[in-house]
């Protein structure tokens, strides 16, 4: 039987080679790679670059505006532009761990047509610097722990079925799990159904908004983030990152809610303020883990929350946005 295609779409607007980590752990798998296909969509990247992601056989798209989300930005133009059944969300700077990845992460889907798509987790580098080792347990961005999928998973909170290979996961529809980059894979027919991928959060809660709840954490699936230098490169991509979005937030139609019970979150906000309050985890998880980059987890969500909370109030609009009621 003839192996679905499998499509890679990845933004990039690279100055350095870090894309070739993905690219070859691509063409490593143990696929046939005729039945894979690589899109990059560039904001600008260094033409040498490019001319080496097209030995690796991608196919090159230009992305005028350099954004990676927003409607007709470089996730989304890459998605209409593929030719898979299945599309893989991968950033340049993320790697498949394995050669069987792609198998890991399509089975379920090819055996429950209920899921709506695998999501992988990251892979933690104990030889990795401190923040990226830290960021690779919670997610890219620490301010969200609350509603990641990446950090509810590293702190116990999520609940699993398990299917065998994989780990079956029900939605919340008012709280949808923030989630949809970094391997995730989806079915690409899920674009008729929902419209634009606009932004990852957006795509996740118009398809929980659709009634499609089910997702797999395929186990043995793993991606490696190499998000970090370090902190002054997280401090860095905090701010470009969120001064981005929220310039996006404000003139997109928003599914996602951030806050759905306006003191639960305001305590969250304070507690995250007040740094001491979130040392008792890290405590907790440094000893689980056997790792110290769980002593970061208090700092680095104060400056998660302050960068957030400093851009928010930025607008008015912006902040009608993100309190008003649904």
């Amino acid at each position: 039987m003839e192996k679905p295609v499998v499509s890679f779409v990845t933004p990039m607007k690279e100055k350095d080679y870090r894309v070739l980590g993905l690219l070859k752990s691509i063409r490593n798998q143990d696929y046939p790679q005729d039945r894979i296909e690589i899109l990059i969509i560039d904001g600008g990247s260094n033409p040498d670059v490019l001319k080496v992601c097209k030995e690796y056989g991608a196919k090159i798209y230009f992305n005028e505006k350099g954004l990676a989300e927003g409607t007709g930005m470089g996730k989304d133009q890459g998605i209409w532009k593929s030719q898979g059944k299945y599309i893989v969300i991968a950033e340049s700077d993320i790697e498949l761990i394995g050669t069987d990845w792609i198998n890991r992460m399509i089975t379920p889907l090819e055996e429950n047509p209920d899921l709506f798509a695998s999501v992988p987790r990251l892979y933690v580098n104990r030889k990795d610097n401190i923040v990226n080792r830290y960021l690779s347990y919670v997610g890219v961005d620490p301010f969200a722990i609350y509603r990641a999928l990446d950090a509810q998973l590293a702190l116990g909170l999520v609940k699993t079925e398990d299917m065998g290979s994989y780990y079956r996961v029900r939605i919340d529809r008012k709280e949808p799990y923030c989630m949809g980059s970094n391997g995730f894979c989806f079915r690409k027919a899920l674009i008729n159904i929902v419209g634009d991928y606009a932004q990852d959060v957006e795509f996740i809660a118009r398809i929980t908004k659709a009634g499609i709840l089910y997702f797999a954490i395929p186990k043995g699936a793993y991606i490696f983030h190499k998000n970090v230098k370090g902190f002054n490169d997280f401090l860095k991509k905090r701010i470009r990152w969120t001064r981005n979005y929220t310039k996006v937030y404000i003139h997109e139609k928003k599914n996602f809610v951030w806050i759905t019970k306006k003191s639960s979150f305001l305590l969250y906000v304070l507690k995250n303020l007040l740094v001491f309050p979130n040392l008792p985890v890290a405590i907790k998880k440094m000893i689980y883990y056997k790792d110290v980059c769980w002593l970061l987890h208090p700092p680095i969500l104060y400056l998660s929350t302050f960068i957030n909370k400093f851009f928010t109030l930025q607008s008015n609009k912006m902040l009608k946005e993100v309190f008003k009621r649904r």
